[in-house]
């Protein structure tokens, strides 16, 4: 390599002129293989962080190299501090050797300069084509890691396929075995039911047949009852099953007892209540009472819901119960009512006071006796309330009755007459309307009744007021003379005389008894007696009268006179007398 260095030297001489390119060439590459280091080791610690950038060649490197190649053919004056640089710094490729002063020895370094550097610039790519080569192997491992995956997922839905299939076979199985199972528990139960029908008979026959007095008492004796009913109406819809006649006669034979059973202890609580009656006041007995029905109420409702039946004994029952609370209730009011009223009576000595206390006492009674049957039987409208209620009031009826019947006087039978009045069924209110109204049918009734009657003592005893006291009037002495001296001073027209204000005593009971009579009776009745008692006035005056008042003047000059002027004046007092409207409110003694 030495011989062909010196052969090139020999035939390639450098001319001084070109050493002072060759010095500048030399520096450039000091610059670059520094510029190499601290790229190379810049690459080093980024290698690891990013992804290599491929680079095949230095494009200043290159651009300089050819720089110095074109530059050769210029030569330049070489430096001394390049040539001790060249010689020592291994960044030139330093070995030691002598400074170069030939071409042969320049390119030989030149050459070592390049190949370092092409194996520098090589080393990055190298490292990046095996950082590639290695990313490619893992690449294809992970592909064949999803190809396997893949191939797995393929399997899983495949078996994912067959098992869906399997499932909605077996979903389908459960779904007829469920309707299976569905008709076998309706079966089971109706078998159950079956079962229970006939099973029911013992214990319901031991309870019924149990001994003692509180049986009805047992919270099981109404629930037995409905299911001996409707075991009962079971056998009788399946009367061809085997022994159905036995069990309907059996099962009926409980539903008797049952009831039975009911009525003997609602009949034995009555009794005891009836016991105790005489000792208790009103509102002691009554709180008494409700108690009992609270107990009873259970059991009677039990019956009332079977008492329309007719193939049971259930009505007679119901009946039989019935009679014995009227008797129970009855054994007392019959004690309680007469004594209540003659104490009502001792507290007033206004005979109509006395008949409103006796009204308001038992309509008391007719509302609370409704309230109290309610109670225990759960209605206000029975038939055998009605019948009871009759049996109180006439108690009231046969009291009250004879005493407007003995009654004599026209002013205390009209006030009786107002105060049954006031007691009578309002208007509108038919009988049987209403639970509250049919309470009172039967004092409505008595009422009315005694009303008829005291209104027809009064007529009959106005007329003979009118026939004795009016039509019959004969006048005295005294009111003779009274007359005279009133017609003489109208006849003088002193009107301040206090004698202006007598008048004839017919006249004056004609006004009373208008005012007494007026909306005590019927209007008719009212109207006739009313112009009976004014025709007996009239003719009072027109003969009795002005006869009387003739005979007392007799002698005057003007007695004639006089008397037609007594009549006129008296016939138009009576004619105003006769009009309730403006009638005053005077009582006749």
């Amino acid at each position: 390599m030495s011989v062909q260095h010196e052969e090139w030297e020999q035939r390639f001489v450098v001319p001084e002129t070109m050493r002072m390119g060759l010095a500048q060439l030399q520096e450039a590459s000091l610059e670059v293989a520094a510029q190499m280091r601290v790229a190379n080791s810049q690459r080093g610690s980024e290698i690891a962080r990013v992804k290599p950038q491929m680079h095949f060649g230095s494009p200043k490197l290159s651009a300089r190299r050819n720089a110095s190649l074109l530059t050769l053919a210029r030569a330049a004056s070489p430096s001394p501090r390049m040539d001790a640089r060249v010689d020592t710094d291994p960044a030139y490729g330093g070995t030691g050797m002598a400074a170069i002063e030939t071409t042969a020895q320049f390119l030989e370094w030149y050459s070592q300069v390049e190949g370092r550097l092409a194996a520098e610039q090589d080393a990055e790519s190298h490292a990046f084509a095996s950082h590639m080569r290695r990313r490619l192997d893992e690449c294809a491992r992970m592909e064949a890691t999803l190809g396997s995956v893949e191939a797995a997922l393929d399997t899983l839905h495949m078996d994912f396929g067959r098992v869906g299939e399997r499932t909605g076979g077996v979903r389908t199985s459960c779904g007829v075995l469920q309707t299976r199972q569905g008709r076998l528990e309706q079966m089971a139960g109706q078998i159950n039911e079956r079962l229970d029908v006939y099973g029911s008979l013992g214990p319901i026959t031991q309870l019924f047949n149990a001994p003692g007095d509180s049986v009805c008492t047992d919270p099981e004796f109404l629930p037995s009852l409905e299911r001996a009913e409707r075991a009962l109406e079971f056998i009788e819809a399946h009367a061809d099953a085997r022994d159905s006649e036995l069990y309907a006669m059996r099962f009926a034979q409980c539903r008797s007892r049952a009831l039975t059973l009911i009525k003997m202890h609602a009949q034995r609580e009555f009794r005891r209540l009836g016991a105790q009656t005489n000792a208790n006041t009103a509102s002691a007995e009554h709180v008494r009472v409700r108690a009992a029905a609270t107990r009873l109420r259970p059991l009677l409702e039990a019956l009332q819901q079977r008492g329309t039946d007719i193939h049971t004994n259930a009505p007679q029952v119901l009946a039989d119960v019935e009679a014995s609370y009227f008797q129970m209730r009855r054994v007392w009011l019959h004690a309680h009512v007469p004594r209540a009223l003659q104490s009502i009576e001792h507290e007033h000595t206004d005979r109509a006071a006395v008949l409103r206390d006796w009204c308001a006492f038992v309509m008391g009674v007719c509302a609370d006796e409704g309230r109290l049957y309610a109670e225990f039987f759960g209605t206000s409208t029975g038939t055998g309330l009605k019948a009871h209620e009759d049996a109180v009031m006439k108690v009231f009826y046969e009291l009250v009755r004879p005493r407007i019947i003995r009654e004599a006087q026209v002013d205390v039978l009209a006030a009786l007459s107002l105060t049954l009045l006031a007691y009578q069924r309002p208007q509108g209110d038919e009988p049987g309307e209403s639970d509250e109204s049919s309470e009172l049918d039967a004092f409505y009734a008595v009422v009315g009744a005694v009303l008829e009657d005291a209104q027809q003592r009064l007529a009959f005893r106005a007329q003979a007021f009118v026939r004795g006291e009016i039509g019959g009037y004969r006048m005295s002495a005294d009111d003779a003379a009274a007359a005279v001296q009133w017609i003489r001073t109208l006849d003088q027209g002193d009107q301040g005389d206090p004698v202006d204000h007598w008048e004839y005593p017919p006249v004056q009971r004609l006004r009373w008894l208008v005012t007494h009579i007026s909306g005590c009776v019927d209007t008719e009745v009212q109207r006739g007696l009313t112009e009976e008692a004014l025709a007996a006035c009239k003719q009072s005056i027109a003969t009795h009268g002005a006869r009387t008042v003739r005979d007392c003047m007799r002698g005057d000059s003007d007695a004639e006179q006089l008397a037609h002027l007594f009549v006129t004046c008296t016939i138009t007092a009576a004619d105003q007398a006769a009009e309730p409207d403006q009638t005053s409110l005077s009582d006749y003694n």
